[in-house]
């Protein structure tokens, strides 16, 4: 077995060297117990030191507050009994330590995760760790800044804050989750740590029980610096001026799409060995052949011509390349992955893929996807948005919800299996590239997750980055066959995007439209600082649901001003005949309260009227209008005149149209070609993310 609890005394002289100090006096037998006993000062404690008994409270092991040398003998037979004898050889043995005073229970411990190295956390501890399953974790060597985040997250950070005027050493909690992290950063072979209870106290605390596990197979994480040599070839992906399809072909094939998608880059040249023309295109044989060596190559041929031709590629000094081709480590084949990477490390050449879509950049023109522009989107206008995704399936279902809701798009990239340009490379690029200003991921596992942390926080501190991560209940298997570079645990890669400042925009397998309604309102939707929503519905029960989930997502109903309230009385009042005065004088009442019910006998004029006086209200930051289109009184032209109406507000104005009829699609459909995006669901998750964006990047991305 590679994996070795370490006897209390090796334990105790690794913590000590991080200050760390775990108290207590192995012994192995009863009379150096009874030595130990009297020179640490009774009362003590006695537990075993043994691999026979991980939970020592469980199995009755552990003898607390012993006050003499009777009642010590008797527990150092029943532990001797338990674990079968004593043995200095074997490091069975006796602890035996001072009895702590009551206090504060803590757990501090921490493991290396696959993804991302050392992972230290910090939560309520005791026998009772299970039930709370109170922590909080912190990824690579914490800052104070790090362990501050850790403890608002968790019931302990309450407590150690003073809950109840109870004071507790809080800096010196601190200081012990920083000495540890640095322990595991800097010794990767401990592959656990246990330091439960620590129990704190006014001033200092005590170190009850320590475990630590060696794995002498342990392998460390991966580097977490992007290489130059990377974003370079990833630069000149982007900015390339001179293309090489090879595996170009007839329509109706994949490198005939792909070639036909890249037609608008400025020098294309399709590579074939019997085909002389594509496309109105001269085709050549071979890249030899070609009157200039291309910048970027884009490879849609089996897997084995493809490592032969991208070590030509190299050879010849091309500068980057997209491998659509499969056949890798995906299909079992990691030698020939690994041939790639090593022709890439050797001639300084990155590649996006393989097993990949590739890139559109609508930037340059540059579009490798192999999907017929009939079956799909066609390409749209440049604009601030750059996805990422580890898929090439989701990467297309974003493609074209993209496209359904006429949302533009800067940047795509479909990485694959990530072989030589991960996430944290093009992460690292769109984060350097001013015309990119929101970045969205799809991600399903990552191997380099210091990599990503370590990019994502320098890239998360200039623009949003919005992740959605698939792999982590009981589609990791499959996602790990799917792109063979599944690594990192769920808790993990939470804590990651936790440290970086990412956007995680869902928990297990939420809907991507959330991501894709994030970015809508985003990028169509002024800035605002404040989370007072004002629902105005034609149709109360909308109105009442759209109320319930803003405050479900943690935003408040705006408390109109009376000013507003007396001209939505007024506003409702005229449109009522003398002879309905009581039913008028009824309804009134409640005019003016949170969610707006404009009645059933709204027509255009009252709704559009009732948006412009909630605009004005001094108390409402985004407006939220639930329509039934489909009302006799609400004319045709409503859509026209709410993208006219849209002009002329100062707050966001998010539409949700009630009803899936095809009247209503219609309109929809209008509206978003006129850059007015109506949602129907989901929409206060979205809305509740760009808020939260809105406010901590203090800037608007429109335009």
């Amino acid at each position: 077995m590679s994996k070795q609890q370490i006897n209390f005394e090796a334990s105790a002289r690794l913590l000590n060297n991080y200050n760390v100090l775990a108290q207590g006096r192995q012994v192995y037998d009863t009379a150096d117990a009874v030595k130990a006993a009297g020179e640490i000062s009774y009362p003590v404690v006695v537990k075993p030191v043994s691999k026979k008994i991980i939970h020592k409270s469980d199995e009755g092991a552990v003898f607390l507050n012993i006050k003499n040398q009777t009642h010590l003998k008797e527990a150092c037979r029943t532990i001797e009994s338990k674990i079968g004898g004593f043995s200095r050889e074997e490091k069975e043995g006796l602890l035996i330590q001072k009895m702590a005073d009551k206090g504060f229970e803590l757990l501090v411990g921490a493991k290396q995760d696959p993804g991302f190295g050392p992972v230290t956390m910090i939560g309520m501890g005791g026998i009772y760790v299970e039930l709370y399953s109170d922590a909080a974790m912190g990824i690579g060597v914490l800052s104070e800044k790090d362990v501050e985040r850790m403890l608002s997250n968790t019931r302990a950070g309450k407590v150690l804050d003073g809950f109840r005027g109870q004071q507790y050493d809080r800096d010196s909690i601190i200081e012990l989750v920083i000495n540890v992290s640095r322990l595991m950063a800097e010794n990767p072979d401990i592959c656990e740590l246990d330091l439960n209870p620590v129990i704190v106290y006014e001033k200092g605390y005590a170190i009850v029980d320590a475990r630590l596990i060696r794995d002498t197979n342990l392998l460390p994480p991966l580097p977490m610096d992007v290489r130059d040599w990377k974003l370079d070839s990833i630069n000149a992906i982007f900015n390339a001026q001179s293309v090489a399809v090879i595996g170009a072909s007839r329509p109706g094939t994949q490198g005939g799409v792909i070639l036909k998608n890249c037609m608008g880059v400025k020098h294309l040249y399709p590579v074939h060995p019997r085909l002389k023309t594509i496309h109105g295109l001269t085709c050549y044989p071979s890249l030899s052949a070609l009157p200039e060596v291309p910048e970027v190559c884009v490879f849609a041929v089996s897997s084995e011509r493809t490592v032969s031709i991208f070590e030509e590629f190299c050879k010849l000094g091309g500068k980057g390349a997209i491998i659509f081709s499969d056949g890798f480590a995906e299909m079992g084949r990691k030698d020939l992955e690994e041939k790639l990477i090593r022709l890439s490390e050797t001639y300084k050449v990155a590649f996006i893929g393989p097993n990949c879509m590739g890139v559109i950049d609508n930037f340059s023109g540059l579009n490798t996807n192999y999907i017929p522009v009939q079956r799909s989107v066609p390409a749209a206008t440049s604009n601030c948005v750059g996805v990422i995704s580890q898929s090439g399936g989701i990467g297309l279902e974003l493609l074209e919800m993209f496209g359904a809701d006429n949302q533009n798009l800067g940047k795509w990239v479909s990485i694959g299996n990530a072989a030589s340009a991960g996430v944290p490379e093009i992460l690292a690029h769109m984060g350097d590239d001013p015309k990119i200003k929101i970045i969205a991921i799809y991600l399903e596992g990552v191997a380099d997750g210091l990599k990503l942390m370590k990019v994502g926080k320098a890239v998360a501190a200039k623009k949003p980055v919005i992740i959605i991560k698939g792999g982590m209940g009981g589609g990791a298997e499959a996602a790990l066959s799917h792109t063979a570079s599944l690594a990192g645990s769920h808790e993990a890669f939470k804590t990651c995007c936790d440290q970086a400042g990412f956007y995680l925009v869902e928990e297990l397998t939420e809907d991507p439209k959330i991501l894709v309604n994030v970015i809508s309102i985003l990028t169509s939707q002024p800035k605002t600082d404040g989370k007072r929503i004002a629902v105005v519905s034609v149709g109360g029960g909308a109105g009442i649901l759209l109320a319930d989930q803003v405050t479900e997502e943690g935003m408040t109903l705006a408390e109109f001003a009376p000013e507003t309230r007396k001209r939505m009385q007024d506003l409702i009042e005229k449109d009522f005949k003398p002879e309905q005065k009581a039913i008028s004088d009824k309804l009134l009442k409640n005019v003016g309260n949170n969610p707006i019910d404009l009645f059933g006998n709204c027509g255009d004029e009252r709704l559009l009227e009732s948006i412009r006086i909630v605009d004005k209200d001094p108390h409402t930051d985004v407006i939220i209008a639930a329509i039934y289109l489909q009302v006799p009184l609400l004319s045709e032209y409503l859509p026209e005149r709410l993208v006219e109406l849209k002009e002329e507000l100062t707050k966001p104005l998010i539409i949700s149209p009630r009803g899936f009829s095809p009247y209503v699609d219609r309109c929809r459909t209008y509206m978003a070609e006129k850059k007015l995006h109506t949602y129907t669901v989901p929409m206060m998750k979205p809305l509740r993310i760009a808020l939260d964006i809105w406010k901590t990047y203090g800037q608007s991305f429109m335009g």
